[in-house]
Formats: structure tokens, sequence, C-alpha cells
């Protein structure tokens, strides 16, 4: 049901902050009501009511009524999030290791290369001569080599 907000007053009890309001349904009924976690945003509210154990008015918003029907489509969107974010972070693992193996590679390479006193080249400029070579030629596919 909608409820119309009036008089609402910003008050506190034990350090923590509430709104307290009254509401008047389509009938014209008026409840008055405490809001702790914000729920008097317009000047509208859209919920039930119900009657705590100490005869006070309570608020139920939508999420309490909708129950195990509401936690599912929240479980179930957190799940989609979770799928994308795993797709990003795999993306993220296989530049991370093609970044780190051709840099590490190309080290070794250049050192291998540096051990020969004909080459004039500094150990600077093999490495990044290898680190080229291997970042272009990494996704090459050769059947006459296989990985075993």
């Amino acid at each position: 049901m909608i409820y119309k907000i009036s008089n609402k007053h910003n008050k506190e009890w034990n350090g923590k902050p509430f709104v307290e309001a009254e509401l008047t349904d389509t009938n014209g009924e008026l409840f008055k009501v405490s809001a702790w976690a914000g729920e008097f945003a317009g000047d509208t509210w859209d919920g039930e009511l119900e009657k705590n154990d100490k005869g006070y008015w309570k608020l139920i918003t939508k999420k309490s009524v909708g129950g195990s029907n509401f936690k599912a489509q929240q479980i179930e969107k957190t799940m989609e999030r979770k799928e994308q974010s795993i797709g990003k972070f795999q993306d993220n693992k296989d530049w991370s290791i093609r970044v780190s193996s051709t840099m590490n590679k190309a080290v070794d390479l250049a050192i291998a290369e540096i051990k020969d006193i004909r080459t004039l080249n500094t150990l600077e400029a093999d490495i990044l001569k290898w680190r080229e070579w291997l970042w272009n030629n990494w996704d090459v596919k050769d059947n006459q080599y296989p990985p075993f």
C-alpha cells in the first residue's frame, strides 16, 4: 500500500538518529511511525504496516514482504556479477602471464647472447629485441612442433 508522509521530524534515541512521521493511507487513516533506515526519503512510502509486540507501528518494506523470492533474485544478480568479474580476472591473468613470461625469457635470451663477445649490442638493446620477438610470436601455432 502507498502511504502519504506528513509531519516528518528528525529525532535521536540512544545516539541513533531516526525520523518520526505520520503516514496516511488511501482511506485517510493516520499512523504515527518511526523510520530508522532512511525509508522516508520522499513524500510517499510504499510498503505495509504492522504492530510490533510493544504496540507500535512497524514498517514492513517490500524486501521483507517478498521474502525468499526477493533473496533468490538478489542471489541470482550477485552470481551474474561474480561470473562477469571472474571472466575479467581471467583476461587480466592471461595478459599478466604473457607480459611476465616475455620479459623473463627476453632477459634470459639477452644474457645468453651477450656472452658471445662477437655481438656489439648492449644488454638493454638485446632485452628489447628479444622481448619484441617473443611478444610478436606469442600466438604462433605451429603443428610441426607439438608441445610435448
